[in-house]
């Protein structure tokens, strides 16, 4: 009886991690292409001649974060909008074009009071290239912080209660 359930035990947890596993993938494929068109967008239109770094951004519209290096060997950025019919105004910046995401941190986090960030990232709003600041408060929930890439200005912030 014992070997029973446990034969039974072991059929069913393999199953439960197998249905697990495909939809983790399922769930990713999307993201997981939407990076490989933009990699392959960023390399075709030769605005990059190798990419290190794809991320994922959904804001008013969602855009691909890509990193790469041209072919002279100069770090780049490179903002691909997720629609293929509004990737003509991609765009490519270099990296130090941009204040340090070091910098910027500790910039904000003086501003703010802020200790932590539950997490930094580029992204595009209102037409450029900004840093997307993220923390939570026990009083106001989760915050969203925005500065501009380039310069570092304040754009624009905003809170969703959680409680």
């Amino acid at each position: 009886m014992k070997k029973k359930l446990s034969i039974i035990f072991s059929v069913v947890l393999l199953i439960v991690i197998g249905l697990g596993i495909y939809l983790y993938t399922a769930i990713r494929s999307p993201l997981t292409e939407g990076a490989k068109e933009a990699t392959a967008f960023v390399t075709e239109q030769r605005m990059m001649a190798e990419v290190d770094d794809v991320s994922f951004y959904h804001g008013e519209e969602s855009y691909w974060i890509v990193s790469g290096t041209s072919d002279e060997g100069e770090a780049l950025f490179a903002w691909v909008n997720d629609d293929p019919e509004k990737r003509e105004s991609t765009l490519v910046l270099p990296q130090h074009a941009g204040v340090p995401i070091e910098e910027m941190k500790e910039t904000v986090a003086q501003e703010l009071g802020v200790t932590a960030f539950d997490s930094v990232r580029l992204g595009y709003e209102n037409g450029q290239a900004v840093y997307e600041f993220t923390y939570t408060s026990d009083t106001q929930g989760k915050l969203f912080y925005y500065t501009a890439f380039e310069t570092g200005e304040y754009m624009k912030s905003f809170s969703i209660r959680t409680n």
